[in-house]
C-alpha cells in the first residue's frame, strides 16, 4: 500500500468574512486520516493566515506533487469559495469558480482559479498517483474545472478516443482507452450553490465536511466514492436541502486507496422521505412494484434474498419499501447495493427457431433471464439455432457473430448476449415523457476534418478524408429552455456499447452550452474488425438526457457485446440570502439553519437523440 499524502487546509480568518468552522473540519478529517492512513502517512497542514495562495499552490505541487504510482495525493480545502462571470466558451453556465486563500481578499491578493486548479491536480493524477479534492465551500462543484486544450501539461497531453479491439472496452466516439488519469473531486455543493456551516453536535462545523467523515467513518477503509458521496448528501440535505454534494469520478473506487471495488450500478440508502434507489425513469424503469434485490453481503444473514419494492416511480430515482424483512438499526445509515429483478424493465420477446433439441434448451435458458421472455410485446429478438451455432438478430446494433451452443454453459452465454442487446436498447430507446422539454434542447455536431452532411431523416453523415484520415467533430450541447438543467449525453455505438463519457454530467445554464470532451475534438472511426471498403460505415446515436436533478450515470455504463468477455448480463443488472455587494459572492456566517425538511424536488425530464454515421468515402451514400 503506497504513502498518503495530505494537504489540509482550513480558514477561519478571513479578512471581514470570518468562518467558524473550517479549521475544525480539517482537524476532524486529520484525526480520520491518522486513524486510517497507514505508517506511510504525510500530512501538511495549512490553517488561517499560513494558507494563503503561494503557500496552497506550493503545498499543492511540492508535497502533494511528491506522490507517484501507487500513493494517494489528498487536498482537503475548508473556507470560501467564490464564482464570476466567464466568458470560457467551454463553461456550461457562464461561470468561473475559484479557492479563496487567506490572502484572496487582500489588495492585490487572488483566489485560485478552476482551471489552474483543476490542472495542478490532473499533473499529479497524470504520474499515477490517486488524486483527490474534498473541497468545504461555495461553488466548489466547478473548482477545479479542466483547463483550455493544449493547456495541460507534458505529463497530460491529449491522445485521440480510438475505438479499441475486441476486448470488451468501449468502443465509438465514447470511448475513452486514451484519456489521460484525472483526479476524483467531492464538492460541498452544485457550482451554482453556496456552501453552509453550522453548530453540529456542539461545535461549528462545516455540513459537508462533517456528513464526510461520518461517512467515511461509518464505511470503514471499503468505503468507495460512491457510497460515501450517497451517504454524505444524504446527511447534508437532511440539514439544508438546498445544498448538493457532488461527486465527479468513477463511484467504484476506494477513497483512501483508490483501487477499484465491484460496486453495483444501483445503491440504496434511507432518506428522510424513507427508503431510496437511485434508479428511476430516466434509467428505463417503468413499473410500480418492480423489485431490486439486495447483493453481496446485504442479501440476507440467512441466506435467504432481500428484496425492496418500488411504490413511487420518480425520474432521477425510485422510493421503495422492504418486502418480507425488516431493516436494522444499522441498515438505517448505511448504503446497499442492489440489482434489479422483474418486472424492473419491459423484457424482450425472444423467438427461438431450428434444431428442436436446441430449441428446448434454449428456451428453458430464456425462460430462467430476467430481461428475456418467450412472447410478449417486448423487443422483438430471434435466435436461430443449429448445427452447434446459435444466431442472434433483430437488434438494431451491427451484427454480432454466431455464438457456439453445444451445452447449457454455451446457452447462458446465449443469453449473456441477448440480455447485453436488451439493456443497450433499453438506453438506446428511452421514451421521453416530457416533449415540452426535450423541445428547448439540442445537440449539434460540427465538422473539424472530414466532410459531414446531414440526410432527410436527420442523420450526421462524418466522412474519412480521401486520404483515409478519420474524421472530427465537435459535439455541443444546447440549453434553450428558461432554465439550468443537468445534461448527460451517451454514446450507444453499433457493438452495443454505451457510455456518457462524451459529457459526463454537468449542469448547463439557460442560453449556454456544453462542449464534449471539455472542448477537445471528438475522433470517429470505424471500429477493429469492420470491412474496410468504400461504403463501410458504423453507427453511434447521441442521446441526450436532460433533468432538473443531477442522475446517478453509471447504468448508462455498457461496455461493447464481446464473445470473448466475461458474463456479466445474469442478473444483474427557503433560499439562502446572497452578499449581493461582495464581487466574490461568499457564503455569510450563519447560526443553524432550520429549513423544515428537504423539499420535494421531483424535477423534469427529457431527451433527445442524433443519430451519427461514420463512413468511408463513397459519393453513392449522400442522401440516403
Amino acid at each position: 500500500m503506497g504513502t498518503v499524502y495530505a494537504l489540509l487546509v482550513g480558514i477561519d480568518d478571513y479578512p471581514d468574512k470570518p468562518l467558524g468552522g473550517c479549521v475544525n473540519d480539517v482537524t476532524e478529517a486529520e484525526s480520520w486520516l491518522r486513524q486510517h492512513g497507514g505508517s506511510g502517512l504525510r500530512i501538511l497542514p495549512l490553517r488561517d493566515r499560513a494558507a494563503t495562495r503561494a503557500a496552497v499552490v506550493d503545498g499543492i505541487r511540492g508535497h502533494l506533487g511528491r506522490s507517484g504510482p501507487g500513493d494517494t495525493a489528498l487536498l482537503w480545502f475548508s473556507g470560501h469559495g467564490s464564482e464570476d462571470e466567464s466568458d470560457d466558451p467551454r463553461t456550461a453556465t457562464g461561470r468561473s469558480q475559484a479557492l479563496v486563500c487567506a490572502d484572496s481578499l487582500d489588495p492585490g491578493g487572488q483566489p485560485i482559479q478552476d482551471t489552474e486548479l483543476g490542472a495542478l491536480l490532473d499533473e499529479i493524477a497524470a504520474r499515477g498517483a490517486h488524486v483527490v479534492a474534498v473541497l468545504d465551500c461555495c461553488h466548489s462543484g466547478g473548482i477545479t474545472r479542466d483547463p483550455p486544450p493544449g493547456a495541460r501539461s507534458r505529463q497530460v497531453a491529449w491522445q485521440p478516443w480510438w475505438r479499441t479491439d475486441g476486448s470488451g472496452a468501449p468502443r465509438g466516439a465514447g470511448a475513452q482507452n486514451a484519456e489521460p488519469l484525472r483526479h476524483v473531486l467531492l464538492a460541498a455543493c452544485r457550482e451554482q450553490e453556496l456552501a453552509y456551516e453550522a453548530l453540529v453536535d456542539g461545535e461549528q462545523r462545516g455540513y459537508f465536511s462533517h456528513s464526510l467523515v461520518h461517512a467515511l467513518r461509518r464505511l470503514g477503509p471499503a468505503a468507495t466514492f460512491g457510497k460515501a458521496h450517497a451517504l454524505t448528501e444524504e446527511r447534508v440535505r437532511s440539514r439544508y436541502y438546498a445544498q448538493h454534494p457532488e461527486l465527479h469520478g468513477p463511484e467504484h473506487l476506494r477513497f483512501l486507496h483508490g483501487d477499484a471495488l465491484p460496486v453495483p450500478p444501483f445503491l440504496l440508502r434511507h432518506t428522510v422521505s424513507g427508503w431510496e434507489v437511485n434508479c428511476g425513469q430516466v434509467h428505463g424503469l417503468r413499473a410500480v412494484g418492480a423489485e431490486f434485490t439486495l447483493v453481496g453481503t446485504d442479501g440476507g444473514r440467512s441466506g435467504e434474498p432481500r428484496v425492496v419494492v418500488v411504490r413511487e416511480l420518480r425520474p432521477e430515482s425510485s422510493l421503495v419499501e422492504p418486502a418480507g424483512w425488516t431493516p436494522g438499526r444499522d441498515d438505517l445509515t448505511t448504503v446497499h447495493g442492489v440489482n434489479p429483478s422483474a418486472p424492473a424493465f419491459p423484457p424482450a420477446a425472444v423467438t427461438v427457431v431450428g434444431d428442436p433439441a436446441a430449441v428446448g434448451m434454449m428456451t428453458a435458458a430464456v425462460a430462467g433471464a430476467p430481461m428475456l421472455s418467450t412472447g410478449g410485446p417486448g423487443l422483438p429478438l430471434r435466435l436461430d439455432v443449429g448445427r452447434g451455432l446459435a444466431r442472434v438478430t433483430g437488434g438494431d446494433g451491427h451484427p454480432v457473430d454466431p455464438l457456439p451452443l453445444r451445452s447449457s454453459d454455451d446457452a447462458a452465454r446465449v443469453v449473456d448476449c441477448l440480455s447485453h442487446i436488451v439493456r443497450w436498447h433499453q438506453l438506446k430507446d428511452l421514451d421521453n415523457p416530457d416533449p415540452w422539454l426535450s423541445s428547448l434542447v439540442r445537440v449539434t455536431v460540427e465538422p473539424l476534418v472530414g466532410d459531414l452532411w446531414h440526410t432527410a431523416t436527420g442523420e450526421v453523415v462524418c466522412v474519412y478524408t480521401q486520404s483515409g484520415q478519420e474524421p472530427q467533430v465537435r459535439v455541443r450541447v444546447h440549453n434553450d429552455s428558461p432554465r439550468t438543467l443537468w445534461c448527460v449525453l451517451l454514446d450507444l455505438a453499433d457493438d452495443y456499447a454505451c457510455s456518457p463519457a462524451l459529457f459526463e454530467g454537468d449542469f448547463v445554464a439557460s442560453g449556454h452550452a456544453g462542449t464534449a470532451r471539455h472542448g477537445e475534438p471528438v475522433w470517429l472511426r470505424l471500429p477493429p474488425g469492420r470491412s474496410l471498403v468504400r461504403g463501410s460505415f458504423a453507427r453511434d446515436w447521441l442521446r441526450l438526457i436532460v433533468a432538473e436533478n443531477k442522475l446517478n450515470v453509471a447504468p448508462f455504463r455498457l461496455p461493447a457485446w464481446s464473445s470473448d468477455a466475461p458474463g456479466a448480463e445474469r442478473g444483474d443488472v427557503g433560499r439562502p440570502d446572497r452578499d449581493a455587494g461582495s464581487v466574490l459572492r461568499l457564503a455569510p456566517l450563519t447560526g443553524p439553519r432550520t429549513a423544515g425538511g428537504p423539499a420535494g424536488d421531483v424535477g423534469r425530464w427529457g431527451t433527445v437523440v442524433v443519430p451519427v454515421r461514420t463512413v468511408l468515402p463513397d459519393l453513392t451514400i449522400r442522401g440516403a
